[in-house]
């Protein structure tokens, strides 16, 4: 017996596909906007929604190596960090900078534990490795973030390959930097594995719109 896949509890109809004049599938979900003053001013279905941050907190997670005095001790440029706040296509010039960013602060590619995959670049342009590109850390969308990982655990003289223990000493910097910035108790943030190995964070989803409130306004944790 096929049964009817039930929408999330209190999500609504964010998009509808059609083919022709067929409606083809619909889609729920939540949304939350604030405000200046990180207030909730519009939301579609429940901004209280719970999820996972996935890759939307690289800009927050690079903060500790900023504000350590990491960034200015290793003497990253604005390229080099803005490669450590987001996610990359694995391209021959995103891997130079990468690669930069790990011999300023004396890593290697086999200090990454982000793991590998067919860099996003190519498979936009349909395009097969032919070099090995897809067994690359350094190519792996996520390097960059774990290069700023990397570069704050050289800093604080912590054990490289501890760097991403969620009890380290560098992802509980990078725990702070977030509950901060998000406006949410860091003892109620549910840890979580991400998909290139580091710790990713659940809350509600109106935290991340808070969070993304103060880097489009500038504002530091308040």
């Amino acid at each position: 017996m096929i049964k009817e896949i039930e929408k999330p509890d209190k999500a609504e109809i964010v998009a509808k596909v059609y083919r022709g004049a067929r409606e083809e599938s619909i889609h729920y979900g939540s949304i939350a906007v604030v405000n200046s003053e990180g207030k909730l001013t519009h939301y579609l279905g429940d901004p209280e929604f719970f999820t996972f941050a996935r890759s939307s907190p690289k800009p927050f997670q690079l903060l500790p190596t900023i504000t350590s005095g990491a960034a200015d001790h290793f003497g990253f440029s604005p390229k080099q960090l803005a490669i450590m706040s987001g996610s990359h296509v694995g391209s021959d010039e995103h891997r130079e900078v990468v690669m930069s960013n790990l011999e300023l602060a004396g890593n290697s590619p086999e200090n990454l534990k982000c793991g590998c995959h067919w860099p996003l670049g190519m498979l936009m342009r349909n395009e097969f490795p032919t070099k090995d590109e897809h067994l690359d850390f350094v190519r792996h969308n996520c390097s960059g973030k774990h290069s700023g990982f990397l570069a704050l655990s050289r800093f604080l003289g912590e054990d490289p390959a501890e760097y991403l223990n969620p009890n380290g000493q560098v992802q509980q910097m990078v725990l702070d930097a977030v509950a901060g910035m998000y406006e949410y108790p860091k003892e109620k943030i549910v840890i979580g594995t991400d998909g290139c190995s580091a710790p990713n964070f659940g809350l509600p989803m109106i935290h991340t719109a808070i969070a993304f409130r103060k880097l489009a306004s500038a504002v530091g944790k308040d």
